[in-house]
């Protein structure tokens, strides 16, 4: 199964919170695919008061996952979601990359499953 991690998952992850670890397990991640969105890395790197320890833990961290490149196709279906369910910026990005990239958005947020346009249908995990 392919996901794509929200924010949110990284930053419970972070404070250890028990719900998120078992998606960090090496049994997990060696049986399903996680990637990430643009906006995770720039969410969770620019909090003001980030200490640089805690951004190289951060950064460490990222890297253990596939990026997805904020690629035209998605700044269009993010446009388009933003226009039609009148979401944030950066929920309307996770939304757009996982729909682009056919992945369940992991998230921490009760969020309503979006329809796009054509009708796919976005699937969140809820842990």
């Amino acid at each position: 199964m392919k996901y794509l991690y929200d924010t949110n998952i990284f930053i419970d992850y972070l404070a250890e919170e028990t719900a998120v670890l078992p998606l960090f397990s090496e049994l997990f991640l060696s049986k399903n695919e996680v990637i990430i969105s643009s906006i995770v890395r720039i969410e969770l790197l620019s909090f003001p008061e980030l200490s640089n320890e805690e951004e190289a833990v951060i950064a460490d961290l990222l890297m253990q996952f596939e990026r997805v490149p904020l690629l035209p196709q998605i700044e269009d279906r993010t446009i388009q979601l933003r226009r039609h369910h009148r979401i944030k910026l950066p929920d309307a990005l996770i939304a757009a990359t996982a729909l682009h990239c056919s992945a369940c958005v992991m998230t921490r947020n009760l969020v309503d499953t979006l329809r796009s346009e054509d009708t796919e249908i976005l699937r969140t995990g809820l842990v």
